[in-house]
């Protein structure tokens, strides 16, 4: 057999490769739906003193973020208003939409950083590796945080995230990927008392995102 042709039939094999793990790593559209409905009915609408509405959606939502699964939700307690929104996966997806490019192109100021909080939980203390949007548009202002979960990965990393999906499609019957994001407005510019607010929430939060997502 000639080097040409064994180089020729190398190719074909790794490419064989290639095509079968593409294959095993694709992300179906509306995969696993009913997994994902059960899954993320496992978050309450009173979640400690705070009572929760679902607020509706645009049909054009699902499809670019590409599921179903979705929790679109105000809390309110003592006149202090917390919008969650969950995007949850039940079938790895990579592709995640991350807040700031929602946000982008809609005339929002903002301003990104990522930080390390600690949340009184009911399960003890946590650190939480979060991501911060503080925007603004007109007089409005807001402070968003958010944060991935795929797995045991819980974090801000998007990095770490696409690493521990690609690992969970070859080592885990767990292959769910969640962006869990929190957001308040900010009144007269007190970003200290919207904070303490959403740390508030996502202690009394977090216990179910780590046992139902």
């Amino acid at each position: 057999m000639g080097i040409n042709r064994k180089k020729h039939i190398t190719v074909l094999v790794l490419l064989a490769f290639s095509a079968l793990a593409v294959n095993y790593l694709s992300y179906d559209t509306f995969a696993r739906q009913d997994n994902g409905f059960e899954a993320i009915g496992k978050i309450p609408h009173t979640i400690g003193g705070w009572q929760g509405k679902d607020l509706p959606l645009d049909l054009s939502v699902y499809e670019i973020l590409e599921t179903k699964t979705i929790i679109h939700r105000s809390y309110t307690l003592n006149n202090r208003n917390i919008l969650l929104s969950i995007v949850y996966y039940p079938e790895t997806k990579v592709d995640f939409h991350a807040p700031e490019g929602c946000l982008g192109g809609q005339g929002i100021k903002t301003k990104s950083s990522s930080k390390t909080i600690n949340l009184r939980t009911g399960d003890g203390p946590v650190s939480l590796d979060i991501n911060e949007i503080g925007w603004e548009k007109g007089s409005e202002q807001s402070m968003v945080y958010y944060f991935y979960k795929a797995g045991s990965f819980v974090g801000n990393s998007y990095i770490k995230l696409r690493l521990a999906l690609a690992l969970n499609k070859f080592t885990s019957t767990e292959k769910s990927g969640s962006l869990v994001r929190v957001s308040i407005p900010v009144y007269l510019s007190d970003y200290k008392k919207a904070e303490a607010a959403l740390r508030e929430f996502m202690g009394e939060l977090y216990p179910y995102v780590i046992k139902a997502l």
